[in-house]
């Protein structure tokens, strides 16, 4: 039993992350905006054109901050989950003026749906922002949907990594990263990469998985 499950039913404790944790999450990110020195490497790419934000779950927190240095105007669409914590995470994105497309990146009902309004925002000319091993896992595994999304859009997926010099790593399955104060920040938004449509998903899926290695080794 947790400290708050003493003394809080699981409906109240709900009630008070939807209500609140959306706040408390950007008090900590602005406070780590303005503590900590930072170094910004985006690829030229995303300056003309709109992009796939792929992206781990554990390392979303300062996104909003690496996606301000690459548009001055928010022209983005976060695919969040349809459960509580998909909420949270869309009150959050909402704050730096981000929109949210619920579902998720798998090939379900809910995830086709979402999926569908991905590719027209693509086509439509909006950024979208996708955590392939969300909304629960595993770690760094890669759903479906993000590579549907890029063969039937023909956008480039962009890999994004915050890489801080000090950070806590909550003890939670997508390991979140939360930034120290003071600490050197490395924002990088990785080369496009381009999937044919034609391409065998499996073999989508394991040339993602090798970019994406390439970008946690920036």
């Amino acid at each position: 039993m947790s400290f708050f499950d003493r003394f809080l039913t699981r409906e109240r404790q709900q009630k008070l992350k939807r209500r609140y944790i959306h706040k408390v999450m950007l008090f900590i990110s602005k406070t780590i905006n303005i503590t900590c020195p930072k170094r910004f490497h985006i690829t030229d790419y995303v300056r003309d054109h709109n992009f796939i934000a792929c992206l781990w779950h554990g390392n979303f927190l300062m996104m909003p901050y690496l996606y301000a240095k690459a548009r001055e105007i928010p022209n983005m669409c976060l695919i969040t989950a349809a459960h509580n914590d998909g909420a949270m995470v869309e009150q959050y994105f909402e704050q730096f003026g981000l929109e949210s497309i619920r579902g998720s990146t798998g090939t379900h009902k809910g995830g086709t749906k979402a999926l569908i309004q991905a590719v027209r925002a693509l086509k439509e000319g909006k950024d979208v922002a996708v955590t392939p091993d969300g909304p629960k896992g595993p770690y760094k595994s890669i759903a479906n949907g993000i590579l549907l999304m890029a063969m039937r859009s023909g956008v480039g997926i962009c890999g994004c990594r915050v890489k801080p010099s000090a950070y806590w790593e909550l003890k939670t399955w997508d390991k979140f990263c939360i930034p120290k104060p003071f600490s050197r920040i490395d924002y990088y938004i990785h080369k496009p990469l381009f999937l044919p449509q034609d391409i065998e998903i499996d073999e989508a899926k394991k040339i993602l998985q090798e970019y994406m290695n390439e970008v946690d080794a920036l």
